[in-house]
């Protein structure tokens, strides 16, 4: 039995333990390789860099917190007083989306670190409210990794294509220039383990309401 708990805890934390291992990297080498890199990809195919540009207002509109939010209230709403089905989706969306969105924010100003606009390197301030100094993590990504998340829950075939997307709404945040590579990855990882864990708590009771 110890075994067994021991197992459990220990696939838990490989996550954690791999993002805390990995970031360094990034912070010390890998962010800044990766942006210039990306930079030189982009001026060297200028087909690329016009077709990604016509796609960013789309993904800035899709992945922005208010367009999120907005939607899963909505949805709320008509599950709530129009069409019981989609009351419990909806009321996962809503509170999964809301809880990521306010997690995020608060490690954001938390850690105060500077957008690449500001640096190419790794540099945080500490606590701030100083605009250009919430780059880590990225709330868009975490959005984006969050609705991934649910939708997967839903329609398990098609997770592939939604995890893509938002791998896609974390790539057009870095060659925007508003995030660091690590922005991403720690948005990504915020963003599943909010909706994994709130995801089986918001289950666990409806199944209870509905046994009433």
């Amino acid at each position: 039995m110890n075994n067994v708990i021991a197992n459990v805890k220990m696939r838990h934390l490989a996550p954690i333990v791999g993002l805390l291992a990995i970031l360094p990297v990034f912070f010390v080498y890998a962010d800044k390789w990766m942006v210039d890199s990306l930079k030189i990809f982009l001026m060297g195919h200028a087909t690329i860099s016009a077709v990604l540009k016509l796609v960013d207002p789309v993904c800035n509109f899709l992945f922005h917190g208010t367009t999120q939010i907005t939607a899963a209230t909505i949805l709320f709403l008509i599950g709530r007083y129009l069409y019981r089905p989609l009351y419990l989706p909806g009321r996962q969306f809503l509170f999964i989306l809301a809880t990521s969105g306010l997690t995020v924010q608060i490690i954001k100003h938390l850690v105060g670190r500077a957008r690449p606009r500001i640096t190419d390197t790794f540099f945080a301030v500490g606590p701030s409210l100083m605009r250009g100094y919430d780059s880590f993590p990225s709330g868009h990504t975490t959005l984006a990794f969050s609705l991934a998340y649910i939708l997967s829950s839903y329609y398990g075939r098609l997770s592939v294509v939604f995890y893509f997307i938002a791998m896609l709404a974390g790539f057009d945040r870095v060659k925007d220039g508003s995030h660091f590579p690590s922005d991403v990855i720690a948005g990504a990882f915020l963003g599943i383990a909010v909706a994994k864990l709130l995801m089986s708590r918001l289950n666990r009771e409806g199944a209870s309401d509905r046994a009433k």
